[in-house]
């Protein structure tokens, strides 16, 4: 049986119009810099996106040479398409290179998409409980275990054998320990998707110290 095949996706007109208007009104100079790396022509004065689509974009300049104005241009295949999006970070990463290699500044294109990142980035540093809050979490845990484990308990808190059974207080401490296991592999389990769609928002170690506190506190 035949299988459909997957259509591509496309740029829609408008969605070409925008973009050329976008690279070319508000990254002139990105173009430009692309233009004198990867064109060869260092004396490029103007660039601009002449024709766009979901396979790749023509980078056309202009530059004088014996007072005489030259023009050329290149095509540029995208590797990727997957959106208006991929366009604008294919077009960034040739203006970063060309720009390093120019030993010009980072492209005004990597810029305003490093400050959008930026405004996007949530702080998942892990942080303690109060004090207060973990020793008293930790203290319970332990004085419950004690209660549920230990037959012959300190005369000092045997007076609670005569409202709570040893038994009961097993089940509870072990109903707490898996809520508390339970919850740090959740724990973990999220901190694993952060760290695989979103790698510079969480760390290995951030990871480990959520899930340690999931384990402690709860």
């Amino acid at each position: 049986m035949s299988q459909a095949r997957q259509r591509r996706p496309v740029l829609s007109s408008s969605d070409r119009d925008a973009l050329k208007s976008r690279l070319n009104d508000s990254y002139a100079g990105d173009l430009l810099s692309i233009a004198r790396h990867f064109g060869g022509q260092p004396a490029a004065h103007q660039a601009r996106i002449q024709d766009i689509d979901h396979t790749g974009f023509t980078l056309a300049w202009e530059w004088r040479e014996d007072g005489q104005l030259q023009s050329a241009d290149m095509q540029h295949v995208m590797r990727e398409f997957a959106g208006p999006g991929s366009v604008i970070q294919e077009v960034s990463e040739l203006a970063v290179e060309a720009c390093r290699e120019l030993g010009e500044e980072p492209p005004r294109l990597a810029r305003d998409k490093q400050a959008i990142d930026s405004r996007r980035l949530v702080d998942f540093a892990f942080v303690m409980p109060r004090p207060p809050v973990a020793m008293l979490v930790l203290a319970g845990l332990v004085g419950l275990g004690y209660l549920a484990l230990v037959d012959n308990v300190h005369p000092m808190v045997r007076f609670t054998r005569d409202f709570v059974s040893q038994t009961a207080c097993y089940y509870v401490f072990v109903g707490c320990l898996v809520v508390h296991f339970f919850e740090a592999c959740v724990v973990c389990a999220v901190c694993q998707l952060i760290k695989t769609f979103q790698p510079q928002q969480m760390s290995t170690g951030t990871q480990a110290k959520w899930t340690a506190g999931g384990l402690l506190f709860g």
